[in-house]
C-alpha cells in the first residue's frame, strides 16, 4: 500500500449548474459512481481534487482568476495529504470500505483558458483526477485515503 490522506469535503451534485449537495458521507457504486449524483458510468464516474489545489484556487486575486475552470469545475471528493504526482491511470484508491480506479490522471486545459494560453501555473490541472467505482462501499468526511499503485 502507498502513502495515507484523508477525505476532508464530499459533495454531490444532481443537476448540471446547480450548487452541489455537501455530504458528511457518500455512496459509491461499483460501475456506476456515486449515488444519485449528476455523472454516472463512463471514465470519469468521480471527480478528485486535492485540497492544496483548491486552497490555491480560493487564495487567488480576482485578477488572477481568469483561469476557464475555476467557476465551472466541481470535486466529488476533497482529499488533503494525497500525492496525485504519484499516482497513475489504473492507481487503486480505498476510501472508507470503497474501492476507486483512478481513470485519468490530472485534468485537461483547454486553449480558450487564458492562464493556459499565457503559460501561466493552474494548480487545478495537477491537482486533479477522475475515477470508476471498482467496488461499492460508503466513505466519510475524516475517513483515510491510501492507494496502491501496483495493480
Amino acid at each position: 500500500m502507498g502513502a495515507s490522506a484523508k477525505i476532508i469535503g464530499l459533495t454531490r451534485y444532481r443537476k448540471k449548474g446547480e450548487p452541489g449537495e455537501p455530504l458528511s458521507e457518500m455512496n459509491f457504486l461499483e460501475g456506476f459512481g456515486i449515488e444519485r449524483n449528476l455523472h454516472q458510468g463512463g471514465e470519469r464516474q468521480v471527480c478528485l481534487l486535492l485540497a492544496e489545489a483548491r486552497l490555491w484556487m480560493e487564495a487567488q486575486t480576482e485578477q488572477a482568476k481568469i483561469g476557464l475552470c475555476f467557476g465551472r469545475f466541481r470535486e466529488n471528493i476533497l482529499i488533503e495529504g494525497l500525492p496525485l504526482e504519484d499516482l497513475e491511470s489504473g492507481s487503486l484508491l480505498y476510501i472508507g470500505n470503497a474501492v476507486l480506479r483512478i481513470s485519468t490522471h490530472s485534468k485537461h486545459c483547454y486553449d480558450e483558458c487564458n492562464l493556459f494560453s499565457k503559460r501561466m501555473t493552474c494548480r487545478l490541472s495537477g491537482g486533479a483526477a477522475f475515477a470508476v467505482v471498482e467496488r461499492s462501499g460508503k466513505a466519510s468526511i475524516g475517513d483515510s485515503v491510501r492507494f496502491d499503485k501496483t495493480i
